[in-house]
């Protein structure tokens, strides 16, 4: 999905329910984001969603979980323990780093 077509979506459900015509807009964030189409801005917000989900250890357990499901179909020796030991640096990593810091090191800023 591109910019302008979320742009566009945000407008169309805003003016909706407006009007009484889509009471389910409480369920979107209704916030106009600030920079549409600003990838290091988009960046940003997204790396501060991803570091508040990794403070919960049941995200982290639920990340391992999935690990052990695709180590179960790969043909690779140590693989969950050699996979889970890389999810354990990288959510370090993350968790140490701001989210400016963190899109800087992946390119999007």
């Amino acid at each position: 999905i591109n910019a302008e077509y979320g742009k566009q979506w945000y407008q169309r459900r805003v003016r909706g329910a407006g009007i009484g015509a889509c009471n389910s807009v409480a369920f979107y964030d209704t916030t106009t984001p600030s920079k549409l189409g600003d990838t290091c801005s988009e960046c940003t917000e997204i790396a501060t969603q991803v570091k508040a989900a990794l403070s919960n250890p049941e995200i982290v357990t639920l990340l391992k979980d999935a690990i052990g499901e695709l180590c179960s179909v790969l043909p690779i020796t140590d693989c969950s323990e050699t996979l889970d030991g890389y999810l354990d640096q990288a959510v370090a990593l993350i968790k140490t780093l701001d989210p400016k810091t963190l899109c800087t090191l992946i390119g999007m800023c």
